[in-house]
């Protein structure tokens, strides 16, 4: 759209025509000095917009909106909403006036949530007694937490950030979860997920912003054993060899923040005990190391890991894991989410776009369909990521079709996941079939746990028992119907 904030967008009324927008237009330039260069009309699909005559010196585009009830909530906001993530990408004018009162609260619905760009507005229609027409701005300072979040995702739009109205019904839940938890003050929350699910940016974004607290952010496997009780909760001069100078630790460092452990199985097991005591104290107290007296921080407390909460209770001492598992966020894997992938997608081509001369929407095809359809994604996040990078290497040189034929072969012969067989029994014989069984459970336990001695020591086998499975070739796992086949690592 040219010069968005001189664009006007509105439902088509179907009663008045033209008229409703005409009136609009001119009453925007002679009451409030509003020149509308540009109207984009909303029309039923089945409707007589596009019978309608235009408005002279004004752009006006048609968009047909697939609605059959005008009075359905839930159908008006799917539909409007959808149009508004694909067509507005920056401030406009809405008349919320034309259509029924169901697409008023839609309008109106959407604008509290942060749906809308930044700066658009919300002008009503009237008509007067004489019937003259007025047309003024809609004052509805009422915001949600969307709205705030989204304000701050938009600091960053560079950045892919989860949408928090999702489709699937697992990750809406999963995001109606974390708002309700992470607005309980002082309530330490603990966020689980397979890796690459963007539980780090989750934190950032959607957490800090519900506590209007900084985020100051720990990756507990950095950690140094021996240092990490000073890091976290500093020292005196002299507690210890080396100890020079006082040191304040993270925790006092982060007053009136949040302090957020990521993979907090990590933590030593001294630091763990440690902070049992903080999070039991309800004044935030504890002791810095060589410390005579306790001393007090108001902090909030959000860990994440990335292993199955069972796991999780084995690693993390239990008082620890007691304390932390009162609220659980558990971010679903992509797999689960499959309605969201196609967004998913474009947010991370968006982010990771390397180059002008790249094409500003995500690269698609019948093989990248299916792959966003099939594909389990162990890495979730990462392995659109991966993708992203590998289209724009390819796509300096070769037509559109095959960068992206070429960047999915080398997609799928470095990727250690296994791809997904036609049935879950595979095919074949049942010496075959357990072949690729262990194959299929080799080289998943590997994706899930990073390297070959973890998923072994997971599975209570030798590496070289899994390396052999992983690589047994004398049965290969079936592709899904109508997918390609595919080189295994």
């Amino acid at each position: 759209m040219t010069r968005a904030i001189d664009t006007l967008v509105a439902w088509h009324a179907h009663r008045a025509g033209i008229d409703v927008l005409r009136n609009a237009v001119t009453n925007l330039k002679k009451d409030h000095g509003i020149t509308i260069r540009r109207v984009v009309l909303l029309d039923q699909a089945d409707g007589v917009g596009s019978r309608s005559p235009g408005i002279p010196g004004i752009d006006l585009e048609r968009v047909p909106i697939d609605l059959r009830d005008p009075t359905h909530h839930p159908t008006i906001y799917a539909a409007v909403r959808a149009f508004v993530r694909a067509r507005l990408k920056s401030a406009v004018h809405v008349n919320i006036s034309p259509g029924t009162p169901a697409m008023h609260a839609v309008w109106l619905t959407l604008y509290a949530a942060g749906a809308l760009p930044p700066g658009t507005r919300l002008w009503s229609s009237q008509r007067r007694k004489d019937d003259s027409t007025s047309i003024e701005e809609v004052d509805f300072p009422l915001t949600t937490y969307l709205a705030e979040i989204r304000r701050v995702q938009g600091r960053a739009p560079e950045v892919a950030q989860y949408d928090l109205e999702a489709k699937s019904p697992v990750r809406r839940g999963a995001f109606e979860r974390l708002a309700r938890y992470a607005r309980l003050p002082r309530a330490p929350l603990l966020i689980i997920g397979e890796r690459g699910t963007g539980k780090s940016r989750l934190v950032e974004s959607v957490v800090g912003t519900l506590k209007q607290r900084e985020v100051a952010v720990v990756p507990c496997g950095t950690l140094d054993s021996a240092l990490a009780d000073s890091l976290l909760f500093g020292h005196e001069k002299g507690a210890f060899t080396g100890a020079t100078s006082q040191r304040k630790g993270l925790l006092r460092s982060s007053d009136g923040g949040v302090l957020f452990l990521d993979e907090v199985q990590d933590l030593p097991s001294t630091a763990q005990r440690r902070l049992v005591r903080f999070l039991q104290d309800g004044r935030g107290r504890f002791r810095p190391l060589g410390g005579d007296a306790e001393v007090e921080a108001d902090v909030e407390v959000v860990c994440a890991s990335n292993l199955p909460l069972a796991t999780l209770r084995d690693r993390l001492d239990r008082d620890l894991f007691d304390r932390l598992a009162h609220l659980i966020v558990e971010v679903p894997p992509l797999r689960d989410c499959r309605e969201d992938l196609d967004g998913d997608w474009a947010r991370v081509w968006h982010e990771l776009r390397a180059s002008p001369d790249l094409p500003a929407d995500a690269p698609a095809s019948p093989a990248v369909r299916a792959l966003l359809r099939d594909h389990p994604l162990p890495g979730n996040l990462r392995d659109l990521q991966r993708l992203a990078y590998l289209l724009a290497a390819w796509s300096c040189d070769r037509t559109p079709d095959d960068a992206i034929e070429a960047a999915l072969a080398d997609w799928h012969r470095t990727s250690d996941s296994p791809p997904s067989p036609a049935s879950p029994l595979g095919t074949g014989s049942r010496t075959e079939r357990l072949r690729g069984f262990l194959r299929r459970l080799a080289l998943t336990a590997k994706a899930e746990h990073g390297t070959w001695k973890a998923a072994a020591k997971a599975l209570g086998c030798d590496e070289k028992t899994l390396r052999d499975d992983a690589h047994d070739m004398s049965h290969p796992i079936a592709p899904r119907a109508g997918s390609r086949s595919r080189a295994t690592p």
